[in-house]
């Protein structure tokens, strides 16, 4: 199969053809799937643990990880959420190493919600780079107070809904959660960020 054919392929077909191409098909499939997701897991990781470099990283482990997984990777399931649950997984280990040291700087892109408290920002997903200068420093730095005052929950599951923009049903798949607790989780963790920035965002 060329890479024109491989390029056409779903994400899902994609994987099914890999389980059992040659090594050759197999780097070029790959290629193809880091092309179409590494922004992306880039920028959740970057969001979830606050440091680019360390985001880098743990993207490149995301890939390395599928790469090892291929054989078991159900083609039934939806291939985002597997990557987004490895990514998650590797996230959560990286802030068990980090649990005594404080929280990298963030540089969430803010905005004023038109359907929440007034000025109390929201959060949005971009590819942009981080030194985007999308908000102030000041605004920037307010924004990171109140997500480092959140729990590991609440900012995960915040990137997960606000930042990546994932429907409901993908963020239980990831987090193993029912539909009725993320919902309930994401409401409580958006109240959460409201209370905090009440605090340390005016």
């Amino acid at each position: 199969m060329d890479l024109k054919e491989f390029s056409s392929l779903s994400d899902e077909s994609l994987m099914a053809r890999l389980k059992t191409a040659p090594r050759e098909e197999v780097v070029q499939g790959f290629e193809i799937l880091v092309k179409r997701h590494k922004n992306a897991v880039v920028s959740f990781l970057y969001r979830y643990v606050g440091d680019p470099r360390t985001a880098e990283v743990l993207a490149q482990e995301t890939v390395l990880r599928v790469f090892q997984k291929v054989d078991s990777y159900n083609d039934s399931a939806k291939f985002s959420t597997w990557m987004y649950t490895i990514a998650s997984n590797l996230a959560k280990d990286e802030f068990k190493r980090r649990v005594r040291h404080p929280v990298g700087s963030l540089d969430w892109k803010s905005r004023a919600g038109a359907d929440t408290t007034r000025n109390v920002p929201t959060l949005e997903g971009d590819e942009a780079a981080p030194d985007s200068g999308m908000v102030s420093d000041e605004r920037r730095e307010a924004v990171h107070r109140a997500l480092a005052g959140l729990s590991d929950s609440e900012r995960e599951i915040l990137v997960l809904k606000d930042v990546q923009g994932l429907a409901y049903e993908e963020i239980g798949a990831i987090l193993g959660l029912p539909m009725g607790t993320v919902k309930s989780r994401i409401a409580r963790a958006r109240m959460a960020f409201k209370e905090v920035w009440k605090r340390v965002g005016t």
